[in-house]
């Protein structure tokens, strides 16, 4: 603890400034992801916003680290690549959390129908607009899977052309380019990133080290026929490719996190992972009145994916189509919106041979109605409620078994927010979420016939989880600082985990727990120092416990594993003129490793910590053919700290544990 209160000592002395300004207002954030487009003071919801701005000054390069260093959220990597990340939102834990909470870019949502984590490594933060964190909310909107909340990613619609290269130790290699053009009535963006490292461990006795690199390329286009409508359309290609670090034991790792590995999958040293993903959407906006719209979407995506040495015999493919419409209704005192959306989901496994040894097909087919009111002539006092029904079916066909099995879910929220005055609103929400079963759990850890991932039964017993929680906070906002303050409680059936430790399985199975809680409570502060400085400080506290389990598989009252009960960020940001420096320092507690359910394990996950530093420059007096030439640096892990993701005993896969700098220029045409 002495030697985190020094690094934090030494970041605030960095940015040693006094004074207070008389006009150091900031512009109030907008919520979209809830349909209403309120503002993120009078939500009735807990809403985390990072606009443009915030993004491209924090520094970092890629969607897993910005999250990973500037939100709230609690994000690791399984095995040490970004593009695959682990994430965790009020307690559901680092190994299935993410699965708790539905992710969608430009509204299309990227969860995996499967419980491989979504692929948010291969965005580029210089693509993103704007995004948008909702906890202890969604389940109307979103549906199936968001009991934690919410991530809303927004993209740009490039209007320049935009030019960034940086290099950096280790072999880091970032760049990007963008560009857009309008012509009268239609407008077309496009960009393309491109990412790689060389690795941060030891070669293997192969001569492979955890190396990685991961591609973009997006193109948007919109076309507006006439005043009242307007056709949009995305394509998106992603493109992955990582050697996973193996994992050290304990004494390994503290002795030296960078030695290569001893066993890496079941091939020993760096497993590899192939991934490629294609995805698109086309939607078509016309407004029937001034206060009625009509909007008709379709999505689509493949996927495919191929864990070349835990599982070198097969080749994943999922392709997802997914189909709706949406109507809105706005008056001077509501807004209504409600839709009906199809999402059809199907994995393939083929083995070497390209034979279809497993399919699955999951179709969730859902009716939502979500209003928003003013309840009094001064505006001052909100209502949001809605409700969902989604009916989710899944179907098992390989040349062992065919079987299927449906559900039904029932959500809803309901919300108020009331303003005090000008500076002050309070907000409170109620909502039911469930999440139904993701393809991998119902189906058994076995080998079956003797090939993995052949299975030959399908788990019934595993039911929808639901959870209801309360939400209840406090937003602050004078212009000058921001403070919001919340505090949430899960009452949740059913929640489903892995348990490695059931015997009647080789590796154990997915199971419920029939009764769990996460409660907590969570601080955001944003403060302008002066005019030059400003403070920005996330810290949580939260808990995971079982409250019973009628065949006592798991003990009443012991904490959930992977979920840490105190996490702290801190940023501080300098900016004048042509000049931007930005000081980040992260850190969360150590948690019960993931198979931990009873607390007894003499090992701990470790803690977390990171301080990072970003500087960028920009040039004042340029050639006339540029617009703006910028030059910036940026220093990770200042203070070298030797992190871990531990997720069994003596099973530590290292993460972050290098210091690693890069260097870099960006040109705007």
């Amino acid at each position: 603890m002495q030697s985190r209160v020094v690094k934090i000592f030494i970041i605030l002395f960095f940015f040693h400034f006094a004074a207070h300004a008389e006009d150091l207002s900031t512009p109030e954030l907008i919520v979209y992801s809830n349909k209403f487009y309120t503002t993120e003071k009078n939500s009735a919801h807990h809403a985390e916003i990072y606009d443009q701005t915030e993004i491209t000054n924090s520094g970092y390069n890629n969607l897993f680290d910005f999250l990973s260093n500037k939100s709230s959220l609690n994000i690791s990597s399984y095995s040490g690549n970004k593009a695959t990340p682990l994430i965790d939102m009020r307690g559901y834990g680092l190994e299935s959390g993410y699965q708790n909470i539905v992710i969608n870019v430009d509204g299309f949502r990227i969860n995996s129908i499967d419980m491989s984590p979504s692929f948010l490594g291969t965005l580029n933060t210089n693509d993103i607009e704007r995004i948008e964190i909702l906890k202890g909310s969604g389940s109307v909107i979103h549906g199936d899977g968001s009991n934690a909340g919410s991530i809303n990613i927004f993209t740009k619609h490039h209007k320049n052309t935009r030019i960034s290269s940086s290099f950096g130790n280790f072999g880091q290699k970032n760049h990007s380019f963008s560009t857009g053009k309008k012509i009268e009535n239609f407008d077309i963006s496009f960009s393309s990133n491109y990412e790689s490292n060389d690795g941060y461990s030891q070669k293997d006795a192969n001569g492979n080290k955890d190396k990685s690199k991961a591609s973009n390329q997006t193109i948007k286009m919109r076309y507006s026929p006439d005043e009242n409508s307007q056709i949009n359309f995305k394509y998106s290609n992603n493109e992955s490719n990582a050697l996973f670090p193996g994992s050290l034991t304990r004494a390994q790792f503290k002795k030296n996190p960078s030695q290569r590995p001893t066993w890496g999958g079941f091939g020993g040293g760096y497993d590899e992972f192939d991934y490629n993903d294609d995805i698109w959407g086309v939607d078509y906006i016309t407004h029937l009145s001034n206060n009625f719209s009509v909007k008709l979407f379709h999505q689509g995506e493949i996927k495919k994916y191929q864990p070349r040495d835990y599982s070198p015999n097969n080749f994943y493919r999922t392709n997802a189509t997914v189909n709706g419409i949406e109507f809105d209704l706005t008056g001077d005192t509501y807004t209504i919106t409600s839709g009906v959306t199809i999402n059809e989901r199907e994995r393939n496994v083929y083995n070497t041979s390209s034979t279809n040894v497993n399919q699955i097909n999951k179709k969730n087919e859902s009716v939502f109605f979500q209003a928003n009111h003013f309840l009094n002539n001064e505006k001052t006092l909100t209502v949001n409620y809605g409700a969902r029904t989604e009916n989710v079916s899944v179907k098992l066909d390989n040349e062992n078994i065919n079987d299927k099995n449906s559900d039904r879910l029932s959500m809803f929220e309901l919300g108020l927010n009331y303003a005090v005055n000008n500076q002050v609103n309070i907000f409170s929400n109620f909502s039911k979420s469930m999440q139904s079963q993701d393809i991998d759990r119902i189906l058994p850890w076995n080998f079956g016939s003797g090939l993995l991932n052949r299975y030959d039964t399908y788990n019934h017993n595993i039911k929808p989880m639901e959870s209801r929680t309360i939400n209840l906070g406090m937003n602050y906002d004078d212009g000058v600082q921001k403070i919001k303050l919340s505090t949430f409680f899960a009452d949740i059936d059913n929640e489903i985990v892995f348990n490695p430790n059931n015997s009647a399985f080789l590796f154990g199975t997915n199971e419920n727990i029939d009764r769990t809680k996460k409660y907590g409570y969570e601080l955001f502060v944003m403060k302008k120092l002066n005019e030059l400085v400003d403070l920005k400080f996330n810290y949580s506290y939260t808990r995971a416990q079982i409250i019973n389990d009628n065949d006592s598989t798991f003990q009443s009252g012991k904490n959930l594993p992977g979920v840490p009960r105190n996490a702290i960020n801190l940023s501080i940001n300098y900016t004048k003129e042509n000049f931007l420096a930005s000081i980040n320092h992260h850190w969360r507690q150590r948690s019960y490793i993931f198979d931990d359910f009873d607390n007894n394990s003499s090992q701990k996950a470790p803690s977390f910590e990171s301080t990072d530093l970003y500087m960028k420059y920009k040039f004042m007096n340029t050639p006339p053919s540029l617009s703006s030439l910028s030059i910036f640096g940026s220093i990770n892990n200042i203070f070298k700290q030797k992190n871990g993701v531990q997720s069994y005993n003596d099973t530590i896969y290292p993460f972050n544990f290098q210091r690693t700098w890069f260097v870099g220029m960006e040109l705007e045409l």
